[in-house]
This record gives C-alpha cells, sequence and structure tokens, in this order.
C-alpha cells in the first residue's frame, strides 16, 4: 500500500471631499488580481493561489467561488476536505464519528480518520468530529504532522506551548521550515486557524512555490469635482486621492457606514493625530474630519481614521477586511493610509 508521502509526491491646496473556481495557472498566467476577490496583497496570497492552482481549494462562496474568505476561521470539517485534496486521500462512507450525518465534508472525515490524522475531538471515547468547530494552531499542526509524516524534533521552537499536547507537533513543523510561529517566538496554539494561515500551512507542507499574481488595476476614479480631492464612494468602499492637476495620487479600499454620509461636496475642517470614541476607550489614530461647507456647529461630522483599537489595542477589524461596512459612520482605514492622508489633505 502506497504511504502518503507516496501520496503527496504525486498530487505533488484645499482639500475637497466628493462622497459618492480557478484553473492551474503559473504566476505569469494568473490575471491581475489573481484567482480571488477578496486576498489582494495579502502576505498569504501566494500559497492561497498556489493551493488553488493544484485544486486544494475551491473558495468559500459557491457557485461562484471567486472569493477565499481569508479572514474566515476554518472548520475541522472544512479542514477535512482540504487535507483529502492535498494528500490525494479516497473519500469513504464509513467511519467512526456519530456527529457528521448529513454533513456534506462527511466522506472526507471519514477518509482521514481511516489514515489516522484525525482521532476525533472528545477523548476518550473519540466518536464526535465536532465538524463545526473551529481548527485551532495547535490542531492543525498535529493533522498537518501527522498527514505529511513530518519528523519529529527534539528542539523547542517556542516559547508559549508548554502546556500543549501538540508541541512535539508544533516543533517537528517549526524544524521543517512549515510555520515560523504568530510572533515573538510564540506559536499561539490555541488561537483559531484563519483560512489565509491554512494556505500557508497547507502550501509550504506540500513543497509548492507562492504564486503572486500581478497587482488588480485599480478601478477608474469617479468624473466628479475638480481640484484637490478626495473622492468616496460610499457603494464601492474606496477612496481616490487626486491632485491638482487631476492625476491619481492613490486609491484604497475603506470601511464606513451603508449610507453615510450622504452623496454630496464636504470640506476637511480639522484634523488630529490622536482621536478617542465618546464610549468605550476606543482610540483612533490620524483623524482627519469634514463636513459641508456652512454647517459647522450645527451639523454631525465625518472623519476619515486608521483601524479603531480597543482599550488592550485590539483593532476592531483587520486590514483585509476593508471593502465592507463595518464603521458607525466615520470612515476607517489601513493604519499606513490613514497617515498618508493625514498628512496630504489640507485644512479648508
Amino acid at each position: 500500500m502506497p504511504t502518503r508521502k507516496t501520496l503527496i509526491a504525486a498530487a505533488l491646496l484645499t482639500t475637497v471631499l466628493m462622497v459618492l473556481g480557478a484553473s492551474p495557472a503559473h504566476a505569469a498566467e494568473l490575471p491581475p488580481g489573481g484567482t480571488f476577490l477578496d486576498d489582494d496583497l495579502m502576505v498569504e496570497e501566494g500559497y492561497i493561489e498556489a493551493i488553488a492552482a493544484i485544486d486544494v481549494t475551491r473558495g468559500c462562496n459557491p457557485p461562484a467561488n471567486d472569493r477565499f474568505c481569508p479572514e474566515k476561521y476554518l472548520t475541522r470539517a472544512q479542514m477535512a476536505s482540504i487535507f483529502v485534496r492535498a494528500l490525494g486521500l479516497a473519500p469513504t462512507t464509513v467511519g467512526p464519528f456519530k456527529d457528521i450525518e448529513g454533513n456534506i465534508h462527511a466522506n472526507d472525515i471519514n477518509a482521514l480518520a481511516a489514515t489516522g490524522i484525525t482521532k476525533g475531538c472528545n477523548p476518550p471515547e473519540n466518536d464526535d468530529f465536532c465538524p463545526d468547530r473551529a481548527v485551532t494552531r495547535g490542531e492543525m499542526a498535529a493533522f498537518v504532522a501527522r498527514g505529511f509524516e513530518v519528523p519529529p524534533s527534539a528542539i523547542d521552537a517556542f516559547a508559549d506551548d508548554s502546556d500543549s499536547v501538540f508541541e512535539g507537533d508544533i516543533n517537528a513543523l517549526a524544524a521543517a521550515g512549515i510555520t515560523s510561529g504568530c510572533g515573538s517566538a510564540s506559536f499561539c496554539a490555541r488561537d483559531p486557524l484563519p483560512r489565509a494561515q491554512m494556505a500557508v500551512f497547507i502550501g509550504r507542507a506540500l513543497g509548492l512555490t507562492p504564486m503572486v499574481p500581478p497587482e488588480r488595476p485599480p478601478p477608474p476614479y469617479p468624473a466628479v469635482g475638480d481640484g484637490k480631492r478626495i473622492i468616496y464612494s460610499n457603494s464601492q468602499q474606496r477612496v481616490w486621492l487626486i491632485d491638482q492637476d487631476n492625476e491619481l495620487v492613490d486609491t484604497y479600499l475603506v470601511s464606513g457606514r451603508l449610507g453615510i454620509p450622504h452623496n454630496g461636496t464636504y470640506s476637511v475642517y480639522s484634523k488630529s493625530v490622536n482621536a478617542w470614541a465618546p464610549y468605550g476607550g476606543i482610540t483612533m489614530k490620524h483623524m482627519v474630519r469634514f463636513v459641508r461647507p456652512g454647517t459647522w456647529g450645527n451639523r454631525w461630522a465625518y472623519g476619515f481614521h486608521s483601524i479603531p483599537r480597543y482599550p488592550s489595542g485590539k483593532p476592531m477589524q483587520t486590514e483585509a477586511e476593508m471593502g465592507s461596512f463595518r464603521s458607525g459612520g466615520c470612515v476607517r482605514q489601513p493604519d499606513h493610509k490613514a497617515e498618508a492622508l493625514y498628512d496630504w489633505a489640507s485644512i479648508g
């Protein structure tokens, strides 16, 4: 009977504001922006494209499958199907788990159980799989170590996993170059695993070369206003910075509130490096406030700013979530874009 390694080898001025499924491919053949619409310029994009090119992943929004949902946590059931495709395993209808009946991933889950890659989620019985539960980074280490038969390592790679039952698997993956942790000599074994990180684990385990697509060209800016201006499209959740010669300076996705503010011409009236929400100790950086001319003092003002942070320092959203409606009224930007807009925008 062929080993899993054999199977793997085979698979192988005044600022005015205007408010308004993939086929295998080599990196050079990928269209601008790549296969998916929601992972552009992410550090994991190359591995996402690499595993998509060999049909290990097919997106997250069938039948279109033009999105990958990179920040969404991977469920244990989804993980099973990823491994079955990556390892070239044969799905089977027979298995030990009683909680997967009717699950679209059931046969793939059974295949993982048959090979010993998964042992269930309720020891010592292990007759449940917990298909809808998010995979943790520690569990992923175990799945990869078993599935790809990664040699063990005696080197203690991370400082935060000494109490984890998966420490041996984590060390094995670190020694093999499959993981470099989550920063600051840590692995974050208990953290749920986003789909983007899954792509890196699987891509490295398969020895794939990241496939970074050419950058997607930005959409043309709407023909509104003149002179130096910021154009904000609420429907597209995008801003364009236009200079006094009508040349595009920059464009990028943001996160605002649906329908807020209303269409119209606004002026920048105030800026501050630091800003605070009126509740919860939430802070923002590089606030650029704007309002309709003639309404100072009697109308609610809006602002562009960085991603807000809780008192703990945790951001309220990720940069990958830009382009979606997530704000209560102002317009959130990636931190480096917020700083750049703050420096570029003039009051007046």
